[in-house]
């Protein structure tokens, strides 16, 4: 790695920089980068940018952990948080079809800092799964008494129903 950033500096200073691939390692509080006290651990990135003339490309990586609920059992648990982004940065309006627009953004000639600070929040709250389950056969929790079935059986019989609906169950056994 070419350089180690401080904790709270999400920016790259472009300006000055020489043609070529640069990286860069960053590690930064989650509340440094906008993210709720639900996330626990450090959020490190990683970035790769190759610079020329006319453009930059950049690939960052980013890893984190927060402590969630689970979706089945509503028992806390940790999950590990990964997701990496790309984004060209053009100086000039971008060649139609070259590029994919939603991955190319223009910055003018006299911009010093490429600041990855919004980028980096929004992918790792993107990365956070939309089922969150403390494990993949997570068995959850009694519908009629809250007996988390992980942790025990319980006693409530198995055909439990909401009374609401007996009328409408009758017609499906005539």
């Amino acid at each position: 790695m070419e350089q180690r950033k401080p904790l709270d500096d999400l920016k790259i200073r472009i300006s000055g920089l020489s043609n070529g691939l640069h990286e860069y390692r960053f590690c930064s509080d989650p509340s440094e980068v906008g993210l709720g006290e639900n996330f626990t651990v450090p959020v490190e990135v990683d970035a790769v940018l190759d610079k020329t003339a006319t453009q930059l490309y950049l690939i960052a990586s980013i890893r984190t952990s927060g402590l969630f609920s689970c979706d089945r059992c509503v028992e806390k648990f940790a999950q590990s948080i990964a997701g990496s982004y790309a984004v060209f940065y053009v100086y000039n309006e971008p060649e139609p079809g070259k590029h994919d627009l939603e991955e190319v953004q223009l910055i003018s000639t006299d911009t010093v800092h490429l600041d990855l600070w919004e980028d980096v929040r929004q992918m790792t709250m993107l990365s956070v799964p939309l089922k969150l389950l403390c494990r993949e056969d997570c068995k959850g929790l009694c519908p009629q008494c809250g007996t988390n079935w992980n942790e025990r059986p319980c006693t409530c019989k198995d055909g439990y129903g909401d009374p609401r609906w007996e009328r409408l169950q009758s017609l499906l056994h005539k």
